[in-house]
């Protein structure tokens, strides 16, 4: 009879191996994370004037940490190191919690989206509103809530603005794009919602993988605890 102890691997393939191949998607993921930050924050920039959303910023530091932790998971997975793993269990638990964080403000903040917007745009100057109305090519709010300017007969026109802002004499203003452009709201609410839909969609699927991970890690742990043979706990 063939003595086939010594071919068994300290932890079983399927433990390590599977977490190894997961920390290699997480680190692409977390690639596509910085990339997808990168990109919402500059869409997003165009709206600075209007309204504040730091979002896209949270998305490209978990971005970092994805990317950096995943090659440590990947090392410690690998040597077998019980105290790596638990360090990295443990951080990976805190992104999480993050991404949920992320995810679930993102939706929340989507649905919603159009009353903080709106708030805003009222409070915006005219040469805000302007900025706003050139980048999505739009004019006025709504057309129940018009808030730019009154022309010289008192009559509010989403289409006209006055420059500088207490000029008395309005100027028309994008008369190229025609009468019947759609209105700003619901132009910017759109935008927005889509933005913050691919963000907290991104960040609850790569929770998903996360969680598999993190439980191959913490059956690896108990799997190194459990082994009669010598422990590596550097």
């Amino acid at each position: 009879m063939v003595d086939t102890s010594d071919l068994l691997p300290k932890t079983p393939r399927y433990l390590k191996v599977p977490l190894i191949i997961l920390n290699a998607v997480l680190w692409v993921l977390g690639i596509i994370l910085i990339s997808l930050g990168g990109y919402a924050s500059s869409k997003l920039s165009n709206l600075k004037e209007l309204i504040n959303i730091s979002l896209p910023v949270g998305i490209i530091v978990i971005g970092v940490f994805f990317v950096i932790l995943t090659i440590v998971g990947c090392v410690v997975a690998y040597k077998e190191k019980l105290v790596g793993l638990v360090v990295y269990t443990v951080f990976m638990l805190i992104l999480l919690v993050c991404l949920i964080g992320v995810g679930g403000g993102a939706f929340t903040y989507r649905n919603d989206a159009e009353t903080p917007l709106l708030k805003a745009w009222n409070l915006a100057t005219h040469s805000e509103k302007g900025l706003m109305e050139d980048y999505f090519v739009c004019c006025g709010w709504s057309a129940e809530v018009i808030t730019t300017s009154k022309n010289v007969s008192g009559i509010y026109d989403p289409c006209l603005t006055y420059a500088p802002e207490n000029d008395p004499t309005p100027t028309v203003r994008n008369s190229t794009y025609g009468p019947d452009y759609a209105w700003c709201g619901e132009t910017i609410v759109d935008f927005v919602q889509k933005n913050l839909y691919i963000a907290g969609a991104a960040g609850l699927s790569i929770g998903i993988i996360e969680f598999i991970a993190m439980l191959f890690a913490l059956f690896l742990i108990v799997r190194i605890c459990n082994s009669p043979r010598s422990k590596s706990y550097d």
